[in-house]
């Protein structure tokens, strides 16, 4: 009886396919993989008073440690998803996701407090890296394009929600916005109830060749779509980040800054579900392309500033290339990955996405420096954004014809 049951346990796991409970997990996790600092990035006025002693640059590691460890560990974590399981991974990282996230409520001091925002940047490693290879393993491209999008638009409405809900929830004290990582319940109870190790016949039929022919060229695709993840996170973060310098050079009040953000998050939002549809009609060099020109035009737009109009327009044009370039920089990883380094691909592209956020800071504060102006870091960015549109068409036949 045990080895038939053993063997009917085995067939079940071999025969498994995702279902729509499965895309529904997939994609509410992807929210969680912004939720290192936009859940509780208004409550840090009111947590400096609480913690009078510390300095506002310590004070600010509890927004900016978490996406610092996903940058530091989404090669790791996605190494662990390869060995351990991609399910197994998501579900762990679930739990010390939440459990991190709800210890703010209770934790007595500033320095336990960043230890553990640390240990919950880890586990948003796993979560990103896992949840993007299990819909690398569970769908064919076409499918994974929507998916990818989803997931996308799905972080985007993330951040819109967190971004309002923890300033209601920051005039209750510093502590209320850590609630929000209840949230993270509803994620573990979603991947306990539906997400399975994708079976083998399953993920073969999906990678197809791959699995006995993984390429030179499919390491350098990789490489190339880490450059451009890189080159566009790194453009998309002057937005919240240089943007509000510019508003208030016209006298405009922090509200309008609110309004304007909220505006490059809808437009980031409508460039992710555009991405999937775009994909199906259009080559991924001509795409990729012009993503990298519409985020050169954003720029182009902030660094004019002819007035708010134009910062509008730049913030929304680079929104929505950043929204749409995502999935397909996704997707292409996915489609040069196989089940045994899928989540090595998929956390290294975390990693790149994490470290572009980072050195948005190195290259505004660079230019600022030596003495340029804020839209003088908008027009650094805009020639970057061209030159990279100009490279990607001109090594369209390499960037279409791997896969």
């Amino acid at each position: 009886m045990e080895p038939e049951a053993a063997g009917n346990q085995d067939q079940s796991i071999k025969s498994y396919q995702p279902g729509t409970g499965a895309l529904i997990t997939l994609v509410v996790v992807a929210m969680f993989n912004v939720m290192g600092g936009a859940a509780v990035s208004p409550a840090l006025p009111a947590m400096g008073e609480a913690f009078p002693h510390a300095s506002e640059t310590a004070i600010s590691l509890v927004i900016t440690l978490p996406p610092l460890a996903v940058a530091i560990s989404g090669l790791f974590m996605g190494a662990l998803a390869d060995r351990v399981g991609k399910a197994r991974t998501l579900i762990l990282s679930l739990v010390v996701f939440t459990a991190c996230g709800l210890s703010g409520l209770f934790l007595p001091t500033l320095e336990s407090l960043l230890v553990v925002r640390f240990i919950m940047g880890v586990a948003i490693a796993g979560i990103a890296a896992a949840s993007a290879a299990l819909a690398a393993e569970y769908y064919d491209e076409e499918r994974r394009a929507k998916v990818y999008g989803w997931q996308s638009a799905a972080s985007g409405v993330s951040v819109l929600v967190l971004e309002t809900g923890g300033g209601f929830l920051a005039l209750l004290g510093w502590r209320a916005p850590f609630w929000v990582y209840l949230a993270g319940l509803v994620g573990l109870v979603l991947a306990l109830l539906f997400v399975r190790e994708p079976s083998r016949i399953h993920a073969s039929q999906v990678h197809g060749a791959k699995l006995a022919n993984v390429t030179g060229a499919a390491a350098t695709a990789l490489a190339v779509s880490l450059i451009v993840a890189f080159a566009s996170q790194t453009i998309s973060y002057l937005v919240p980040s240089k943007m509000p310098y510019l508003i208030t050079a016209f006298g405009e009040s922090s509200a309008v800054t609110g309004l304007f953000l909220g505006g490059f998050g809808l437009a980031n939002i409508a460039g992710s579900l555009a991405s999937a549809p775009l994909q199906a009609r259009i080559d991924r060099s001509t795409l990729v392309s012009g993503c990298f020109a519409l985020l050169a035009a954003g720029c182009a737009f902030m660094a004019a500033a002819f007035g708010m109009w134009a910062i509008l327009a730049g913030a929304v044009l680079i929104g929505i290339g950043t929204g749409c370039v995502t999935p397909v920089l996704m997707n292409w990883v996915a489609s040069t990955s196989t089940p045994n380094n899928s989540g090595k691909r998929m956390g290294v592209l975390a990693t790149a996405c994490n470290l572009g956020q980072f050195s948005c800071t190195l290259l505004s504060g660079g230019i600022l420096a030596l003495g340029g102006a804020h839209s003088t870091v908008f027009a650094v960015a805009g020639a970057i954004a061209l030159a990279g549109a100009v490279a990607v068409a001109l090594t369209r036949r390499f960037v279409d014809d791997v896969r």
